[in-house]
C-alpha cells in the first residue's frame, strides 16, 4: 500500500512540473476561488444585500481595531527578525508586509518562500542561515498557533461560551483534555528531536513560540473586540462561536483565498445564533474587502518604495548560527542591536 502511495505521489509530483500539470493546478485554484466566491454570493443574498449594506459598522473604532489587527503580524515580525538578522527595521517591515499578503491571497507558506528569497543575499550567513531563521520562526509560530487555539477552544468550551456546542449535542471537557495531551505530545517531541528539527538554540525558539503566542491571544482580543464596539447587545457566545470557526478555517494549509474561506464559514454559522445577521455579515464583508484593497495597495506601494528609495542594509553583526557543532550557537541576546 505504501509503494503505491509513493508511486502514485511521484506522477503527481512528475505531472505537477509540467507545462500541463501547472496550467491545471492554476485552473484548480481559481475554480476553488470560484466556487467559494460563489457560495459567498449566496449567502449573502439569502441574508438580504439591502439589509447587508445598510448594516455596515459605522463606529471609527471597528476600523481603528481593524488597522492594528492588520499590523499585527508585521509588526511583532519585524521586531523578531529585526534581532534575529541585525537588519533595520525599515528595510524588514515592507517585506514582511509582503509577506502577510502572499500568504493571505496566494498560499499559504508563499511569504516564507518570498521573504527568503529577498534575505538570502542580504545576511552574512548568506542561503542557509535565511532558510534556517525563517523555518524556526515558522515552527514556533505554528506551535504557537496551536496552543492559543487549544486556550482558546478550552476556554470557550469550559465556560458554555460556544454555542456551536449545542450543534454538536456533547459538552463533554475530555475534547479539552485529548486537546492538551496532543499538544504536550507535540512539545515532548519537539524537545526530543529539537537538533534534528531547529537549528536556532532551544531558548531562542521558546523566546520565539512565547511571543508568537502572546501575539495570538492579542489578535483573540482585538477581534472580539472589534465585534462588540459594533454590536455590544450581543452575548459573548455569539462572538466566541464566529471566533472560533473563523480560526480553524483560517487554519487549513496550501489552500488558496483561506480568508474567503473563513469568511463563507462564518456567515454559515452567524445564521445559527442570536444576533442580527446582517449587522454580523456587514463587519464580516467590510474585512474582507478592506483586507483586498491594503492588500493590492500596499503590496504594490511597498514593492515600488523599495525599488526607487531602497538603500544599501549595513552588513549584520550576527554571526550565522550554522557554524561547526563544536562551536556554542549564539543566544537571542547574542543580537542585541
Amino acid at each position: 500500500m505504501r509503494n503505491r502511495l509513493t508511486r502514485w505521489r511521484e506522477r503527481l509530483d512528475a505531472f505537477a512540473r509540467t507545462d500541463r500539470g501547472r496550467l491545471t493546478l492554476k485552473a484548480g485554484r481559481l475554480l476553488f476561488v470560484a466556487a467559494v466566491v460563489t457560495l459567498l454570493a449566496y449567502q449573502l443574498t439569502t441574508i438580504g444585500w439591502r439589509d447587508v449594506l445598510t448594516s455596515l459598522p459605522t463606529t471609527p473604532w471597528f476600523y481603528v481595531i481593524y488597522g492594528m489587527l492588520y499590523f499585527l503580524l508585521p509588526v511583532f515580525e519585524a521586531g523578531i527578525y529585526h534581532r534575529l538578522w541585525r537588519l533595520p527595521v525599515r528595510a524588514l517591515f515592507p517585506v514582511l508586509i509582503r509577506k502577510r499578503v502572499l500568504n493571505n491571497d496566494v498560499v499559504g507558506y508563499s511569504g516564507e518562500v518570498y521573504l527568503y528569497l529577498w534575505a538570502r543575499k542580504r545576511l552574512a550567513g548568506g542561503e542557509r542561515f535565511a532558510f534556517h531563521s525563517i523555518k524556526d520562526n515558522a515552527i514556533a509560530s505554528s506551535v504557537a498557533s496551536t496552543a492559543a487555539l487549544i486556550l482558546l477552544v478550552g476556554g470557550f468550551l469550559l465556560t458554555g461560551q460556544v454555542a456551536l456546542v449545542d450543534l454538536i449535542g456533547n459538552r463533554d471537557p475530555l475534547y479539552i483534555a485529548f486537546g492538551l495531551v496532543a499538544l504536550g505530545v507535540l512539545a515532548a517531541l519537539g524537545l526530543r528531536f529539537r537538533k534534528t528539527i531547529f537549528t536556532l538554540p532551544l531558548r531562542t525558539v521558546l523566546l520565539l513560540a512565547g511571543i508568537h503566542l502572546m501575539r495570538f491571544l492579542l489578535m483573540y482580543t482585538l477581534q472580539v473586540v472589534q465585534w462588540w464596539v459594533v454590536l455590544p447587545e450581543a452575548p459573548l457566545r455569539v462572538w466566541a462561536t464566529i471566533l472560533v470557526v473563523g480560526t480553524l478555517m483560517s487554519r487549513i494549509p496550501l489552500v488558496p483565498a483561506r480568508d474567503l474561506l473563513s469568511l463563507g464559514a462564518m456567515l454559515g454559522v452567524s445564521g445559527l445564533l442570536d444576533a442580527s445577521q446582517a449587522v454580523i455579515a456587514g463587519m464580516l464583508v467590510v474585512r474582507s474587502g478592506l483586507d483586498k484593497l491594503l492588500n493590492v495597495g500596499l503590496f504594490t506601494l511597498t514593492a515600488w518604495w523599495d525599488r526607487r528609495h531602497g538603500r544599501p542594509l549595513p552588513d549584520p553583526e550576527i554571526t550565522p548560527p550554522h557554524r561547526p557543532a563544536a562551536e556554542p550557537m549564539p543566544e537571542w541576546e547574542g543580537a542585541d542591536s
